[in-house]
């Protein structure tokens, strides 16, 4: 008789603790950092703020969002299990699209994603010249506009 009380304690206390795991659902979180052309080494990345997180469900199509604090990090709780695209943006910055990651019910994963920033005619000619073609910017403006030095 006390084996059958035992297990029926038991039953009784474990199954809610089942529950509370279940319902918790998923988790996905991660971070966003930037790096350079050249994927500086780990401690020169930057934490990239504001980022907008897109997480869709595979199966279902059902999309969850959220967006970057000031450490790079997001995190998005209660998620069905299943597989999930975490896609990243923000403007100034290439979009991402990271592969599809499968989690379990009351599972968490983490992915790290790296971003660079946009590249246009300016911020190449920046890199490639600097100063020297700013000052050869302003001396041109200064010639056409008949400035005296």
């Amino acid at each position: 008789m006390t084996r059958l009380n035992l297990l029926i304690l038991v039953i009784i206390f474990t199954c809610p603790l089942v529950g509370v795991v279940h319902a918790q659902g998923a988790t996905i979180k991660g971070e966003v950092i930037e790096v350079s052309p050249e994927q500086r080494p780990i401690a020169e990345q930057r934490p990239i703020e504001g980022v907008t997180v897109k997480i869709v469900n595979v199966a279902t199509e059902e999309e969850f969002t959220g967006t970057t604090n000031k450490n790079g990090f997001y995190e998005k709780k209660g998620l069905p299990a299943g597989r999930y695209t975490i896609s990243v943006s923000k403007k100034g910055y290439g979009d991402r699209v990271g592969k599809s990651k499968v989690v379990a019910a009351g599972g968490e994963i983490f992915d790290r994603i790296k971003m660079r920033k946009k590249e246009n005619i300016f911020t190449f000619l920046f890199d490639l010249y600097g100063y020297f073609f700013i000052g050869v910017m302003i001396a041109l403006i200064l010639i056409f506009t008949g400035a005296e030095l």
